[in-house]
Parts: structure tokens; C-alpha cells; sequence
């Protein structure tokens, strides 16, 4: 556990840092700079381009977390599982701009009423997908060598500060929209090559392929668990974006803008999460392969308890101060208030129920989790589908926490019946008690109006006393010994 929390710290430290400059981005400058529809445009080609990475990789990323244990061996540089990952990925990404090309008729009849602008940039899915997907081979494969602190650093924080200086650029007037475009795709290129230079930096950039050695039962399981993975990746990324390309083709791209930049504040409420379960991947695989099932457990519990307390506390503090962010923002973007509010909650979902699915992903009964996502994706689907046109951004909203709800609870399920592992205590609902408190307290407090700076004091203010509150109890109840003790350490730095 000690990886764990220390690659954890490190890694939420420049998640955070890079939602100062993700705030500044998405949530203040590029609505005031931008079209609704604009940034529309922008969410829907980096959703798209998730779901096509996926794809480009033909599920190898996904089963590294599982057999890279077998591959390991520095000498032999991993035996070239590096290279296996990069031929691999360039087949699936030239099957990606094949399906592209042939895609283009039905994404005009289904978008070109509502959303000319993302027919019109369409093609600009080839370079993004092939940055992003590039990116994420380097990235796991830093992950899998226990580092998952600087893709982190790249993807949150660097990749935002380079798209926040393209914004920049443009709101000066010395581009025009197309040439940000064009300096938006190279924040991806930039990173993705920062990214491969880290590797090679640590002596793991080798493309060689008299290293390659696989074993046949360990190729044979290794394309197997792929296939499947490949499927649950698929459909998890098709629960992510399916809310916004519906969106787009039914009620168009301003709408979607609006939706997009609701959705980037209940995402920093998962930021955590993230770094977690890069580094809890690699470690619960190597468990599964000693058949350690108590350190399963144990990081089990952990996740579940410390992501539920800090996503909770993220939660509080952007909904209540959500009246006087949108004093911030331009007219229009306060109908996503709801929509921060069913995000944010899925998110909370997910974190409260820890590594759930990775453990079933890392384990004999992975297969499990790929039928579970298809039945996810026919429910998400299905509800955005009746939900979309009734209720526009808040039914997709609700379609989204009602997936996200739905599938942890039968997963979670999963991970009891098969393994007989519970991570649940009494202190999780004190925690979600605790939460419901402290926003009941900061929420009857009067809100800051008038200048900007006013709604700024008035923020910083609010978040304090939540952040007091909320620590100060935790602590003091001693809900979470991790938290505790992190709390001392930095009080004995001092």
C-alpha cells in the first residue's frame, strides 16, 4: 500500500494543479471566448477520439494491467512487450481511419441538420485519434514500470496549459478558429511526444524485435482476454460519450457545449480516482498471479473508504458554491446546474465502490465484466434514447448516473459472490452523512454578488469553511486512519 499512497499523493497533486488550469480553461475563459457550439465541437471530437483509441489499441492496453507480470523482465527490455503494443496499435488505427471514411455519410445525414460544425472539422479524428491513442500506449506502459505520475502530469495538467495558451492565442485575434484548431491538436502531439521521451529517458524506449518472446499459451490468453477486454473498454467509453453525441445529433452542439462544461466540474470530483486505479491495477494483478486475495481486500477497502472521502468533499465544495460560479459564466450555461449535480453524484457512485471492477478485469472471471458492460451500454442507450428528447441535458445527465448507478451495484455484487469481498463499513455512510451536513451548512450561508472579485472572495471563502469542516470531523471521528495520518505527517513538516 505504501506505492499506493505515495504515487497516489503525487499523482492527485498534479491532477489538482492541473484543474486550476482546466478550471480556468474549460469552466471561466472559453466560454467568455468561444460558441456554445464551439466547444461543443471540441468535447465531442476528444469523446469520439476516446472511443476510437479504444479501438486503435485492439484491447492490448487494457490486458497489460493482467499479464504484464509475465512479460516483466528488464533485461530483455519486457520482453519487447512495448513493441507488441505499438505494431499492435498501428493496425488498430489504420482500421480506425477506415472506419472513418466509411462513417462519413451516416455522421452527415445524422448531424448535419443540428450540428454542421462537427461535420465540417469530422476528419480531425484521424490526427487526434492517433495522438490520443499514441499517448495512452506510452502512458500504460509507464504505468505498468509503477509510474503512473507522469502521464498524470502530461494529461492534466501540461495538455491543459498548452490548449489554455492555443485559447489565448485566439481570444487575442491572432488565429482564427481553424488555426486554433490546428494548435489544439498539437497540445495532443506535444504531450504524446513528452510522454515517449519520459520513457525513453528511463531506458524503456526499445522497439526491438529480438526481444520479442511470448510463450503460445500465454499469446492465446493474452489475445482472448483482449478480444473480451476490448469489448468492455468499447462499451465504457460508449457509456461515457453517449450522452454528448446523442445530445449533438438532437439537440445540437450548443446544447452539448453547455452539457460538456457542466460535466468538466463534476469530473474533477473523480480526480482522485484516477491516479488509484493506474497504480492499483498493476498491483492487484500481481496479487491475483500470487493468489494474494488479502492485499486484494485490503486495497479494496482503502479505495472504496479514501475515494469516497475525497470525492465527497470535491462534491460539496463545487455544489455548493455552483450559485456564485455561474455568476462567472455567460447567460445560458446555469441550465447545466442540474447536470452538475447527476454528474457529480454518478461519480460519487463510482468512486464509493472502489476497484470493484478491477478486480473482476484482473481476474479469471473477467469475462464476467465484458457481458456486464454490453448490458450497461443497452441501457444507456435505451434511456438517453427516451430521456434526450424529453428532457434535453438533464435526461442525458440522469441516463448517465442511472448507467453508472446500475453497473457498480450489480459489479460490486460480482466481486461478493465470486471472491467474498466486502469493503463496506460503518464509516462509509458517516461519511456520506457528514457530507450532506456540511453542505446543508455552507449552502444557508448568503452568496457574494456584484464584481467578480466579490464572487471570487466569496468562493474561496465557502470553500474554506467546507473544507475546515469537513476535515475537522473526519479527523476528529477518525473515519479514515490513512487520512489521519497523511494529516499529521504534513502537520509535522511544518
Amino acid at each position: 500500500m505504501g506505492i499506493i499512497k505515495r504515487q497516489t499523493i503525487q499523482a492527485s497533486v498534479y491532477s489538482y494543479a492541473g484543474v486550476a488550469v482546466g478550471f480556468l480553461t474549460q469552466g471561466l475563459i472559453f466560454p467568455h471566448v468561444f460558441s456554445k457550439a464551439q466547444i461543443g465541437l471540441l468535447a465531442l471530437l476528444v469523446a469520439l477520439s476516446l472511443v476510437l483509441m479504444q479501438v486503435a489499441s485492439l484491447g492490448l492496453n487494457n490486458a497489460g494491467g493482467r499479464y504484464f507480470p509475465y512479460f516483466r523482465n528488464a533485461e530483455r527490455q519486457h520482453n519487447g512487450y512495448l513493441t507488441i503494443s505499438l505494431l499492435t496499435t498501428l493496425t488498430g488505427f489504420g482500421l480506425c481511419v477506415l472506419l472513418l471514411w466509411l462513417a462519413r455519410p451516416w455522421v452527415i445525414a445524422q448531424y448535419g441538420p443540428e450540428s454542421p460544425l462537427f461535420v465540417q472539422y469530422y476528419y480531425l479524428l484521424i490526427p487526434l485519434t492517433l495522438f490520443t491513442v499514441f499517448f495512452s500506449v506510452f502512458d500504460n506502459y509507464a504505468k505498468l514500470l509503477y509510474d503512473p505520475v507522469t502521464g498524470t502530469l502530461l494529461q492534466q495538467f501540461v495538455l491543459r496549459l498548452l490548449i489554455l495558451a492555443a485559447g489565448g492565442m485566439y481570444w487575442m485575434g491572432w488565429l482564427t478558429f481553424g488555426q486554433f484548431l490546428i494548435g489544439w491538436l498539437g497540445a495532443f502531439l506535444v504531450s504524446t511526444l513528452l510522454m515517449a521521451g519520459s520513457v525513453a529517458r528511463g531506458g524503456n524506449l526499445s522497439v526491438n524485435l529480438s526481444y520479442v518472446s511470448v510463450a503460445p499459451e500465454l499469446r492465446r490468453n493474452l489475445v482472448r482476454y483482449s478480444s473480451l477486454t476490448l469489448t468492455t473498454a468499447l462499451s465504457s467509453q460508449v457509456i461515457l460519450i453517449i450522452d454528448k453525441a446523442m445530445l449533438s445529433a438532437d439537440a445540437g452542439l450548443s446544447d452539448t457545449g453547455v452539457y460538456s462544461t457542466a460535466s468538466y466540474f463534476a469530473a474533477v470530483i473523480a480526480l482522485p480516482a484516477t491516479a488509484l486505479y493506474k497504480v492499483s491495477a498493476t498491483l492487484i494483478a500481481e496479487s491475483w498471479k500470487t493468489d494474494d486475495r488479502a492485499n486484494i481486500l485490503t486495497i479494496y477497502q482503502k479505495s472504496c473508504l479514501n475515494q469516497l472521502l475525497a470525492g465527497c468533499l470535491v462534491f460539496v465544495g463545487v455544489a455548493a458554491n455552483l450559485p456564485s460560479l455561474f455568476t462567472l459564466l455567460p447567460p445560458g450555461y446555469e441550465a447545466g446546474y442540474a447536470v452538475i449535480l447527476l454528474l457529480g453524484l454518478g461519480k460519487l457512485v463510482d468512486m464509493a465502490t472502489g476497484v470493484n471492477g478491477i478486480i473482476l478485469a484482473t481476474s479469471r472471471f473477467y469475462a464476467f465484466d465484458t457481458v456486464l458492460f454490453i448490458g450497461v451500454v443497452v441501457v444507456t442507450i435505451a434511456a438517453n434514447y427516451y430521456l434526450i428528447p424529453r428532457y434535453g441535458m438533464n435526461g442525458a445527465a440522469f441516463g448517465a448516473v442511472l448507467a453508472t448507478t446500475l453497473y457498480n451495484v450489480v459489479r460490486t455484487g460480482l466481486v461478493w459472490r465470486l471472491f467474498r469481498m466486502q469493503p463496506f463499513s460503518w464509516r462509509n455512510g458517516a461519511i456520506i452523512l457528514i457530507t450532506g451536513l456540511v453542505w446543508l451548512v455552507a449552502s444557508l450561508l448568503p452568496y457574494g454578488s456584484g464584481a467578480w472579485w466579490r464572487v471570487a472572495l466569496d468562493v474561496v471563502l465557502r470553500s474554506g469553511l467546507i473544507a475546515g469542516l469537513f476535515i475537522g470531523i473526519v479527523y476528529a471521528l477518525n473515519l479514515s486512519p490513512d487520512a489521519n495520518e497523511l494529516l499529521r505527517g504534513l502537520v509535522r513538516r511544518k
